[in-house]
């Protein structure tokens, strides 16, 4: 008998966009688990290189606005900043915001350049200045204190500093376990941040626009240093380190080291304390806010 026929080949059609595999985000996260995350970070760097970029913020792509989570007649009034890691967002501060409902409005700002379609900033002036003009516009003439988690309270202070420049300083800034872009304190975890941003890549895809973006400003703050700036400021620190420490350490060798004006300690480590402990890190903070 005569064989019989083969199947015709069924036509192949391109897999859905949204399923297919993200290039760049997986060769970052190789590099990163083959210990040459200095190869995956220039890879993101050069990606981003080929996305629009905005010195003037009235050239700015993209549609970015406050995101309000909390209401509340109490002044000042909290504008959060995401930081620019992978894992940065509004949602960083959903459960920080938590406590202040019904007392103390509370909004926050997204990541700029983290979404398609969005251009990126061509330098830290233009970053912050962008940053700027949104707050003044939030703020109406209120009286406002800037803040922000990691990374987040960078951007808070030059945003602070870039207004006072302006003549409309904001009341305060609050920096939430934020470390000095060149601190040896913060290098020794890199590794362990890298574990827990990746445990926590749920709330956010971790695709390529987001990874460009965190690696354009990683190089963007390559070797710069934070404004001087007279706006009253506020350290909230991590009691606990990220990652294994040398026992014999002392805080001082791991915790954040930002100079603000005053300082406390609460529970928790860099995330945690943004996470299940972020009421007592809300009442360091209105504790503060009372004293401004």
């Amino acid at each position: 008998a005569a064989p019989a026929a083969a199947p015709a080949p069924e036509a192949v059609s391109p897999a859905p966009q949204a399923d297919a595999p993200d290039t760049l985000g997986s060769l970052f996260r190789q590099a990163a688990e083959q210990g040459k995350t200095k190869i995956g970070m220039d890879l993101l760097v050069n990606a981003a290189r080929l996305r629009p970029t905005f010195e003037d913020p009235a050239d700015f792509e993209g549609n970015i606005r406050p995101v309000r989570l909390s209401r509340g007649a109490e002044r000042p009034r909290l504008m959060c900043f995401s930081s620019y890691m992978a894992l940065g967002g509004v949602h960083q501060y959903a459960q920080l915001a938590a406590p202040f409902r019904g007392s103390r409005d509370v909004a926050a700002l997204p990541a700029v350049g983290f979404v398609q379609g969005e251009s990126l900033p061509a330098t830290p002036e233009a970053f912050f200045r962008f940053q700027a003009r949104v707050v003044s516009e939030y703020a109406d003439g209120a009286p406002v204190v800037l803040l922000g988690s990691s990374a987040g309270g960078m951007i808070a202070h030059s945003v602070a500093a870039a207004l006072e420049s302006e003549g409309t300083p904001p009341a305060g800034v609050v920096l939430l376990d934020t470390y000095l872009p060149y601190s040896a304190s913060i290098g020794q975890f890199e590794n362990a941040m890298l574990d827990e941003m990746y445990e926590r890549e749920a709330l956010v895809s971790m695709e390529g626009v987001r990874m460009s973006a965190m690696g354009w400003y990683l190089h963007l703050f390559e070797g710069w240093k934070p404004p001087e700036s007279s706006v009253p400021s506020l350290l909230v620190r991590a009691a606990d380190p990220l990652g294994e420490v040398d026992p014999d350490a002392s805080a001082a060798d791991w915790q954040s080291d930002w100079p603000a004006d005053s300082a406390v300690d609460v529970p928790g480590n860099h995330f945690t304390m943004m996470e299940k402990q972020a009421g007592t890190t809300a009442q360091a903070i209105e504790d503060w806010l009372a004293d401004l």
